[in-house]
This record gives structure tokens, sequence and C-alpha cells, in this order.
């Protein structure tokens, strides 16, 4: 077997899968995936940012707390209803920072911290301007069809989804089984690297017009590594978190 990446999909004449098997190292043309790691001047403390994800959640169950940009008033904005990558109330928290403090501005800036995060309900990244000290949202801004890198919490949701496919779901167990001795029962028990997905990418190839939306959607495709160190390969396989469902195409 040869040794590209882990988990090897074959397809059944159906066009399911029919097997999933795990191999050893990724190929020296295909190297470990690096993690993603926004970058940012000014940092916030752990605690700082968990605050500042939850008032940017919160937002959206509080009328009328702040104006918002993007042809929507804050109204509109805050009139609930958003949605997290496993379906729950409150948008999905991506990243955290800590704004530029403008040339002129006081101290008071120190307090503020800018939220990003994704609505599931309406496939729209939001970005929230707090201030920790007050907890009011101070301003936000909405955008569709813009696609960060994914978190840990969305690649385990997108795990998820792959384990309830019926034709991928009982492969990804068996592989972990094979190799590890264990029960697969829980994204938890996998090192995940994941990268976001646009359909623009599948043009031409088997497969592209059910991954059309991704992009619109919020997709990924997932880095599946076994707690042995060797791979699961998921490459070819596209999970639209927007819709719960995951896609092998031809890439």
């Amino acid at each position: 077997m040869s040794a590209a990446l882990g988990l090897t999909a074959v397809l059944a004449a159906g066009g399911g899968i029919a097997a999933l098997q795990a191999a050893g190292s990724p190929a020296s043309d295909a190297p470990e995936p690096a993690a993603v790691v926004a970058a940012h001047s000014g940092r916030l403390t752990p605690g700082e940012s968990r605050e500042a994800s939850r008032i940017a959640v919160d937002a959206a169950t509080r009328p009328g707390t702040a104006p918002t940009r993007g042809g929507q008033d804050a109204k509109q904005d805050t009139a609930g209803g958003e949605r997290n990558a496993a379906g729950g109330s409150g948008a999905e928290p991506l990243d955290t920072r800590r704004p530029p403090r403008a040339k002129s501005g006081s101290s008071a800036a120190d307090s503020r911290a800018e939220v990003q995060l994704y609505d599931y309900a309406s496939d729209t990244l939001i970005t929230r301007l707090v201030d920790l000290r007050t907890e009011k949202v101070l301003d936000t801004a909405r955008q569709h069809g813009v696609q960060p890198p994914p978190t840990l919490a969305e690649a385990r949701e997108a795990v998820k989804v792959v384990l309830a496919d019926r034709r991928l779901g009982p492969g990804m167990r068996d592989s972990y089984t094979s190799q590890t001795g264990k029960r697969l029962t829980s994204p938890s028990q996998l090192r995940l690297q994941s990268m976001s997905f646009l359909g623009s990418r599948a043009k031409g190839v088997d497969g592209a017009r059910k991954v059309s939306r991704c992009g619109e959607h919020r997709c990924v495709q997932l880095f599946v590594r076994l707690p042995g160190g060797k791979w699961i390969d998921t490459s070819r396989i596209v999970i639209d978190l927007s819709a719960r469902r995951a896609t092998v195409i031809g890439l």
C-alpha cells in the first residue's frame, strides 16, 4: 500500500464508500498540514477571549444593543435566531482579538475586543466589537461568502457528520479500531486539523455539483491523525457543515 495520506476511500459501484484503510505517514509531496493560527498583534488573555465571545454570542438575544454595518439596523441584527455549528442557539465563535488602539485613542480602548463569529442560520460571517467593561456590543458587521479557517470545534462537528454518514462512518470507525484496538466514539479521540473548502476548487471533477454551494455554505476538509501517528485519508471528503452533509469528490 502506498504511503499517501492515510485513509484510502474505495468507491463502490453505487457511488458509496466500500472500504476505508489506515496507512502510514504522509507522502513526501503531501506534508503534514500546518495548524491554522490567526496572527494578531494585540492578544487578549484566555479569560478575556471567553468573556468577549460570551458577550458577542449573547448579543443576538438582547434587542437593540449596537449599530450594524452592512445594510441592517441594530434591531434586525439582534433579533435572535443565530445558530452555531452544532445547531445550537448562538453563532459559532471563530476568533477574538484586541483591536489596534487609534493614535488619539484613550486607555478605554483596552477594554474592547473584536469577535469573529459564524452564523449557520444565515451563513453569515459576523464581526462584533464589544466592550468588556460594560458588556455591550459597540458595532457589528456582517459578510456573506467569506470563509475564515475552521476552528477545532467545527472540525469536530465535521467528524460527527462523517460518522453519521452510512457510507463513510463505518469505514472511519473500522480504521480507528484496526489501528488502536479501541472503539471510536468521539471526535476528541482524533487529532484534527482542517481547512475551508470553496466549491470553485472542485470545478471539472466528479461530484463538483454536490459541493457547488461551498463558499456560500460553510464547508471544510479534514486532516485526521490517529493516536499512534498514522493518518486517515479524508482528502476526497468535503463536509458541508451548513447542510450537515458529507460528499466524496474526485479531486
